[in-house]
């Protein structure tokens, strides 16, 4: 008699999310997929076409729930000071809690992934969603003129939010209070 997993697909976005974190890309193949969730490999490409699928899949939903979590802090009524505490707050732990899932935003150094559409346009996604905050910080102004210095600015802040995560990873309010201080001189 088959053995019957409730929430297949579930069940298999969550051990492959974990060995993504774990081991990372490049490093898992749909085979330890199959073997972590428990679910033949046959079964699992019922699911997904291949690995990049799934991890693309992983990878967007976990992303959206964090555009959610920055479109309404953009969306609060609360001083640029506090906007801009709140957002890279938000932005840091989120990236924090992926552990390392989702670098490929911010550094795409996997040849598969670096010029899919789909990891381009979260990309784009979380970049608009920094510049919008910058955009609605008063002190701005000269800033928002420019979407150069914007992206290039939004770049800065994602990178050193990485660099922060890896080599200060216990000092998180240090790292968030550096990161707004770092955006605050920047925009002054």
């Amino acid at each position: 008699m088959p053995k019957i997993i409730k929430d297949v697909e579930k069940n298999i976005r969550n051990c492959a999310a974990e060995l993504f974190i774990s081991l990372s890309y490049i490093n898992v193949d749909m085979r330890m997929i199959s073997k972590e969730s428990g679910v033949a490999v046959g079964t699992l490409y019922n699911y997904y076409e291949n690995k990049k699928q799934l991890y693309l899949s992983i990878l967007k939903e976990s992303w959206e729930n964090t555009f959610n979590k920055l479109d309404a802090v953009n969306k609060l009524n609360i001083s640029s000071e506090e906007k801009l505490k709140r957002f890279i707050n938000t932005l840091y732990e989120d990236i924090e809690a992926r552990n390392g899932l989702g670098k490929v935003l911010i550094n795409t150094s996997i040849d598969e992934l670096k010029d899919d559409k789909e990891i381009i346009d979260l990309k784009n996604s979380l970049l608009l969603r920094v510049e919008d905050l910058f955009k609605y910080i008063d002190k701005v102004e000269r800033v928002s003129k420019c979407s150069k210095i914007n992206t290039r600015l939004a770049q800065s802040l994602l990178a050193s939010m990485l660099i922060m995560l890896e080599f200060h990873p216990n000092d998180k309010e240090d790292n968030i209070d550096f990161l707004v201080e770092f955006i605050s001189l920047a925009i002054k």
